[in-house]
């Protein structure tokens, strides 16, 4: 019998780049189930996956997304890592007592939930040397997690009871690299930082710029999640709800350097006049530029992946952000082009 899976997110960026290694996987038979609110996009799914069922419906259609998650083995949440109602639906579908054997569900965060102190201080571009290991430091995340009442979903996904719903909760670090879905192939931290340096012909960082972040090739993180679909599929325990929190991670940089190898790169393509770093700028003049910029430029989320390394043997092996900046920078340039010609 093939295993049920409802997928949310199937245009986005993690949420395509993770259906099409889903959809390949010659592991197990998938059954896969998309929820997609735009026809166009769906019939650009179906064009590219003739074997997916297109679920036409949006993230506020919750008594639709309850009787998919009622009718699936697993549900892989990418479409929000913040949208309450769908999840507390999928929460009461994958509940159903006539299950014969627990439900799975996947779902994505963010790594602001370990920046929480940080943003509420306003304190943007300053090192923090904490890294987080979802291992030795399990606990203590936990802990952040319980002690975060805005985070709503994440919050929901720890308290599901085992015996009817097993959980797996992925906190994305910035991810980068071009998504391989049919919809969106763009991530958004490093491209608004080569968009901008485009646009304005100058490199800039946000404040001293010695904050960091994680980081993980989108191709890596779809690997992820498919191990942990496969482990799902075939009910592997020790794995989910309150040991099933996964820091994925590759490789670690300063928001400064990246902003000054971008500005290096961009003036490299001939795009900018000098790759010398110029413009310094605040919180609130990075919000203007790109939203939310100075939080997703400005924080601390350093993360080690001690969990999926030793139980689920995930080994990444994408190119690291560094070396993955050229095609960033020659993306966002067409990107502008395309706009200035149309």
């Amino acid at each position: 019998m093939s295993t049920r899976i409802f997928l949310t997110g199937a245009t986005g960026f993690v949420g395509g780049d993770a259906l099409q290694r889903i959809a390949l996987s010659n592991i197990f038979k998938p059954n896969i189930s998309c929820l997609i609110r735009d026809v166009e996009k769906g019939a650009q799914v179906s064009k590219s996956y003739p074997n997916i069922r297109i679920v036409h419906g949006d993230l506020d259609d919750v008594k639709f997304i309850e009787n998919e998650a009622r009718n699936s083995d697993i549900v892989v949440h990418l479409a929000s890592t913040s949208h309450t109602e769908s999840a507390l639906a999928i929460s009461r579908g994958l509940a159903d007592p006539s299950r014969k054997k627990p439900a799975h569900w996947i779902q994505m965060s963010g790594a602001t939930l370990l920046a929480a102190k940080e943003i509420a201080e306003g304190r943007f571009g300053f090192k923090v040397d904490k890294t987080y290991d979802d291992v030795k430091d399990a606990d203590e995340i936990m802990s952040i997690i319980t002690g975060s009442p805005k985070r709503a979903v994440d919050n929901l996904v720890i308290s599901q009871d085992p015996a009817s719903i097993q959980t797996a909760l992925i906190v994305g670090p910035l991810i980068y690299g071009t998504g391989k879905g049919p919809g969106n192939k763009r991530s958004i931290q490093a491209p608004e930082i080569a968009r901008v340096t485009l646009e304005q012909k100058e490199g800039f960082r946000l404040g001293e710029g010695e904050n960091r972040w994680s980081n993980i090739h989108v191709h890596d993180l779809s690997e992820l999640i498919s191990l942990l679909v496969e482990a799902a599929a075939n009910s592997k325990t020790g794995l989910w709800n309150r040991d099933g929190v996964y820091l994925p991670e590759n490789g670690k940089l300063e928001f400064g350097e990246l902003s000054t190898q971008i500005a290096v790169e961009a003036h490299k393509q001939g795009l900018i006049p000098d790759a010398s770093m110029h413009k310094v700028i605040n919180p609130k003049e990075a919000d203007a530029l790109s939203g939310h910029a100075s939080i997703l430029w400005g924080t601390n989320a350093l993360l080690h992946s001690s969990k999926a390394n030793s139980i689920l043997n995930w080994t990444p092996s994408g190119p690291s952000l560094s070396e993955e900046i050229p095609k960033i920078v020659s993306a966002e340039a067409e990107r502008l082009k395309a706009t200035r010609d149309s």
